[in-house]
């Protein structure tokens, strides 16, 4: 499939368009040790730095179309 050259927007698949991933961490005192505990907490996506979309090339476009993935933004639609 020839696509148009340019830059492709799409959903992060890491975060789903969140920004944001949930992950489990060991929990720390109030001296800054680790304990036996663990948290739930909140960072920013690493792979769309928080803004829940990935902009990838014509190639990489390409991968993700014929995997399912519809872009959000096309060059023509700029």
């Amino acid at each position: 499939m020839a696509l148009t050259e340019g830059e492709y927007e799409f959903t992060c698949d890491e975060c789903n368009g969140d920004g944001s991933l949930q992950y489990i961490r060991a929990a720390v005192d109030e001296a800054g040790d680790e304990t036996d505990e663990a948290e739930l907490v909140w960072d920013k996506c690493d792979d769309c730095y928080g803004d829940g979309t990935v902009t990838v090339d014509d190639k990489v476009a390409a991968e993700k179309i014929e995997y399912g993935q519809t872009p959000i933004r096309t060059p023509s639609s700029s």
